[in-house]
């Protein structure tokens, strides 16, 4: 595995995330007071701020300094966990979880950034780094609920040292990129070649919103609907172990079987939207806990071949003068999707039923499959033709 800081660095700040993010809510509600609809307005300005982050992380990424956009976001998340390490308090605790999904933003972005300028040399990186994010994830949510019962400065503290080490480690072993600096050339190219790359960025963006909105359904509604099956709240827990095992297992098995290529990431994207697709079908009508199981399986292998892929296969259409700023929009297309999913499944769910919801996540899914197989092979901004 090449650029293993790299990929450490990226592991710890979703290891930070992974950490504080699952028992925000709890800390809110339970400790603070306030009610759910308050958290939900906390959460809420952290995703914003997060999205904000993100695009101001990638711009400054290619326009500014690589090291010092990272020390930028690093500074604001250190300095934020450390306030609310120390003054744990409301409403204190919801001005500074906004500051710090804003520092968070910005660091995520330009780590992943980097990552993009290293893919020219390592086209293995991003499903590399997307493994160990899952790994990452998967022991700091473990470890958050254990560090909670301990106290919520355990949290902030445990976190606050990942994001240490990862600055320490972009000090150190982070290496200067190659940045092709954006000319009046870049800006304005060919219109039919600039027409062409924006469509199938939109269309990338547009897949990306769609499979969250998909996604947040397991991470939210479905919930209700397998406790209304008299399914335990600890065998829907299990579901995401089970989730992650097999993202862990599964991926190092499956990357052998797909080339680095535009058409071979192409083909991945497809087969991964088609199982996002059946995970929805597979619990239509669900009563009993095996066909969620079934349901998280697809889910699983959708995720392993589509969301491995899509940050390579955006790369292809950059250049080394955009390349932080368009990872950033699809980190934004993310964050979208993920805030819209919930809402839009609650709304459908009361005005129809869970079967009318999975069978419209179905059919938006099966409507995104043409306009992937119309990808073409991208003429950078720069004039230079994907590989």
């Amino acid at each position: 595995m090449k650029n293993r800081v790299v990929l450490l660095a990226s592991m710890f700040v979703n290891m930070g995330i992974g950490l504080i993010m699952p028992i925000t809510t709890l800390f809110i509600h339970e400790k603070l007071k306030q009610s759910l609809v308050v958290a939900g307005y906390v959460l809420m300005g952290f995703s914003i701020a997060m999205v904000l982050g993100n695009l101001l992380g990638g711009f400054l990424l290619d326009r500014w300094r690589v090291k010092g956009t990272h020390y930028l976001g690093g500074i604001i998340v250190i300095g934020s966990l450390a306030i609310i390490a120390l003054y744990p308090i409301w409403p204190l605790y919801a001005f500074i979880v906004v500051f710090y999904g804003l520092g968070l933003g910005i660091l995520n972005s330009a780590v992943n950034g980097y990552i993009a300028y290293l893919q020219k040399k390592d086209n293995a990186i991003f499903t590399n780094a997307y493994w160990l994010a899952n790994v990452g994830m998967g022991v700091s949510t473990f470890l958050s609920g254990i560090l909670f019962s301990i106290g919520i400065r355990a949290v902030f503290l445990s976190s606050m040292f990942l994001f240490i080490i990862t600055i320490i480690m972009i000090i150190f072993y982070f290496k200067p990129i190659e940045q092709k600096r954006k000319t009046k050339k870049d800006s304005i190219g060919k219109i039919g070649r600039d027409e062409k790359s924006l469509v199938s960025l939109g269309i990338i963006c547009l897949t990306v919103i769609i499979v969250w909105i998909g996604y947040e359904q397991w991470n939210s509604n479905i919930s209700v609907l397998m406790l209304s099956k008299g399914i335990s709240v600890q065998k829907y827990s299990f579901l995401f172990t089970i989730s992650t095992l097999e993202i862990i297992i599964f991926q190092p098995l499956m990357r052998p079987l797909f080339k680095s290529s535009f058409k071979s990431e192409k083909k991945r994207v497809i087969l991964g939207v088609l199982m996002f697709a059946l995970s929805y079908l597979l619990i239509l009508n669900a009563t009993t806990y095996w066909r969620f199981i079934l349901g998280i399986t697809a889910l699983s292998i959708g995720d392993i071949l589509a969301l491995t892929t899509l940050p390579a296969l955006l790369n292809r259409y950059a250049n080394d003068s955009n390349r932080a700023s368009i990872q950033s929009v699809s980190s934004t297309a993310g964050s979208l999707g993920r805030s819209l999913g919930p809402l839009m499944g609650g709304y459908i769910i009361s005005q129809y039923s869970y079967n009318i919801l999975f069978i419209m996540i179905f059919s938006a899914h099966l409507i995104l499959l043409p306009l992937i197989m119309s990808l073409k092979k991208s003429i950078g901004f720069d004039g230079e033709r994907g590989k």
